[in-house]
């Protein structure tokens, strides 16, 4: 196996996690699924796992930094390398292949890597639009890692070279578009939130010819400044990033997108016109899973007194 800690954040992921967990089967040494109270199958589904090293916990949900901070402090984690993995995000046999050769290698010198993913949206990888290639930092070394306090889109940055992984993780979600809408509804109040005079909080210096994430970040901050911001957005992802090329669910795909800016200009708007700050409709989480009320990593994790955990 490889030397490696897979780490997911669930939360009703019944339709999405048993693939995942699938996906780094007999190659990740160790994996943690931190659930925030899940209401359906989720922890059922992790635990039914745990003959094939998935360890699970939960902890209650603030925000996805701050959700992340904490399993990086909180967790035992035993391995050199550690991996965010989504459960919508499936790591194929050839990500597996070049990430073991490079973390292996005793010749690496980074201290994270960059990856990237193929966007498979109603049954279609997407590879035009601006959408591949992409890339966030997803694999660092074990206590390398520094999170900022974004809500939503959480970056993470490590000290030293970053270098990259070329062969792209799956990224298809199961779940319905209605639960995509939702989604995607608050994230949008959850980014209006981060504006401020019309650019976005972050720790993350924008960079035109930085890292991906950079880039992002700088490219957002000029979006941010222009007129009729959905609609370009349309035209420029489309036409000028060759969306139409990805046909039907191409054009569907990039309209979403310039809608779900849109959403975030308004939501923007309405709190300044109203001094309130956008609401995060959040569904109800649930209760604390019977079988991991008392277990000895739910117990360590916690810092309850007497914690064991083998």
């Amino acid at each position: 196996m490889t030397p490696i800690s897979v780490i997911m954040l669930t939360f009703n992921e019944e339709a999405n996690l048993p693939a995942a967990l699938d996906s780094v089967r007999g190659w990740a040494r160790e994996v943690f699924v931190v659930d925030s109270y899940s209401t359906d199958r989720t922890v059922e589904i992790a635990l039914a796992r745990e003959d094939e090293g998935v360890r699970v916990v939960q902890h209650p949900f603030e925000n996805y930094s701050a959700q992340w901070s904490w399993a990086l402090a909180r967790l035992p984690i035993t391995q050199p390398w550690v991996m965010k993995l989504d459960a919508d995000e499936r790591a194929t046999e050839a990500f597996q292949q070049e990430v073991t050769e490079r973390i292996v290698d005793p010749g690496t010198k980074e201290a994270g890597f960059i990856v990237h993913w193929r966007l498979i949206f109603m049954g279609r990888w997407l590879r035009w639009g601006g959408l591949y290639p992409n890339g966030n930092l997803r694999i660092w070394r074990r206590g390398a890692a520094r999170l900022g306090t974004r809500a939503v889109n959480e970056h993470i940055q490590v000290e030293g070279p970053v270098g990259r992984i070329r062969e792209p993780i799956d990224h298809g979600d199961q779940k319905s578009l209605t639960q995509w809408i939702d989604r995607h509804n608050r994230y949008a109040s959850l980014e209006a939130r981060e504006m401020e005079g019309g650019r976005l909080k972050t720790e993350t210096e924008p960079r035109l010819w930085g890292r991906p994430d950079q880039r992002r970040m700088w490219l957002r901050n000029v979006y941010n400044r222009m007129p009729a911001r959905p609609f370009l957005y349309f035209v420029y992802c489309y036409l000028f990033r060759l969306g139409f090329l990805d046909g039907r669910v191409g054009f569907r795909y990039c309209f979403l997108r310039a809608a779900f800016f849109y959403w975030i200009d308004l939501k923007h708007l309405e709190s300044r016109r109203t001094g309130e700050v956008p609401e995060v409709v959040w569904p109800p989480r649930g209760e604390a899973h019977p079988a991991l009320l008392d277990s000895p990593l739910q117990r360590q994790v916690d810092g309850r007194a007497n914690a064991s955990c083998r």
